[in-house]
């Protein structure tokens, strides 16, 4: 049996011709309104022409990147009310097919858009999107550069009861100063690393005139004085002591985890940054499910109908982005469950989205 027929071919082409519109002619007036927002800075800084097509170009992937399902939207309701208007929905249930079926191979196109949505959001787009983030801080906004070479008053966990801290790190020197690194058990200090200076060589920590002090139970302490010591426990790159990351919906998936990671070693709370890594995988497949809730109103016959269906799918459309993202802060707020945050909007239309299939008329 073949999946895709002659008239699903013909739906489909219909969808993704109207889908490259749609994407180009807002996402184009997305970057017109930015440009003019930005068009003091480039007169400013006296940006070079070629450089502002250049960050417009990587600005135009993120617009994709973050309105996406908005574009599927209104690309599902402006190809279902073109066939509506010339009555070939009618055709088609008068032939004897209904409602699901005719929605069939928008739903697997859009399921097939969202698993790709995912993949370039997350694995093509980030390298391009960091450098929009690079030109954005350093060309339009015209920051120094050596603000992000240097950090100062670093703390790291290595393990549970296993940190360290370095009172200043130098990038381009990959070197550190006034390092601490600190051993404990059962709330006791065991053991105490200090050094003037480490350094990153090789692959390796290397620690310079410092002292290693050991404490025993009745807190006695021991100590020897070394000129080089290597430091293998310390994981951290020297990039990942200095570098400003961007939101986390501007990094990729593994990005995100190395930070995530990263937060674990400092101790810091990270449950912002869990959620969004979650959020990943829910919001790709909002395409899909605002499709799903919108295709039956844009069926509609009744007189006035398209206008209608239309005006109330793009409304529910709303309903849901704003529901996601106030759900979203409630997470991030603890307000809410985790799973809650990321899955509730999701599971909540997707009812309301077969609720909407099912009592349509077929």
């Amino acid at each position: 049996m073949v999946l895709f027929k002659k008239l699903d071919w013909y739906m489909l082409r219909l969808f993704l011709t109207t889908l490259l519109v749609v994407t180009v002619s807002v996402g184009v007036m997305i970057i017109i309104i930015n440009m003019v927002e930005r068009l003091r800075y480039f007169i400013d800084n006296e940006m070079p022409l070629l450089q502002i097509i250049e960050y417009y170009i990587y600005y135009g992937g993120w617009v994709i990147k973050s309105f996406f399902p908005v574009f599927v939207l209104l690309s599902a309701l402006f190809s279902v009310s073109i066939l509506t208007r010339k009555n070939e929905i009618l055709a088609m249930k008068a032939n004897g097919l209904s409602l699901y079926r005719i929605t069939m191979p928008f739903l697997i196109m859009t399921l097939f858009l969202s698993i790709g949505h995912f993949y370039y959001s997350e694995y093509i787009y980030p390298p391009a999107n960091q450098k929009r983030l690079e030109m954005k801080e350093f060309i339009i906004k015209n920051k120094s550069r050596r603000t992000y070479e240097k950090a100062t008053n670093i703390y790291r966990q290595i393990s549970p009861g296993y940190f360290y801290t370095m009172a200043m790190f130098n990038l381009p020197q990959r070197e550190g100063k006034d390092l601490k690194i600190y051993r404990t058990r059962d709330n006791h200090l065991r053991k105490l690393i200090t050094a003037n200076s480490i350094k990153y060589t090789n692959g390796r920590w290397l620690a310079s005139e410092g002292i290693v002090r050991e404490f025993d139970d009745s807190l006695k302490k021991s100590y020897t004085s070394f000129d080089t010591l290597s430091i293998f426990d310390i994981k951290d790159k020297p990039e990942e002591l200095t570098r400003r990351l961007g939101l986390p919906e501007d990094m990729g998936y593994e990005e995100l985890k190395e930070y995530i990671a990263l937060m674990k070693r400092t101790g810091a709370p990270y449950n912002r940054e869990a959620i969004d890594l979650q959020i990943k995988f829910s919001f790709p497949l909002t395409s899909l499910i605002v499709v799903m809730f919108s295709i039956p109103f844009a069926t509609t016959t009744k007189k006035g109908g398209l206008a209608i269906s239309f005006a109330t799918g793009a409304l529910m459309a709303l309903i849901y982005f704003v529901s996601f993202r106030i759900l979203q802060s409630a997470g991030y707020n603890e307000k809410v469950p985790e799973y809650l945050a990321i899955w509730g909007v999701n599971a909540v239309f997707f009812v309301v989205g077969l609720i909407a299939l099912f009592t349509a008329r077929k």
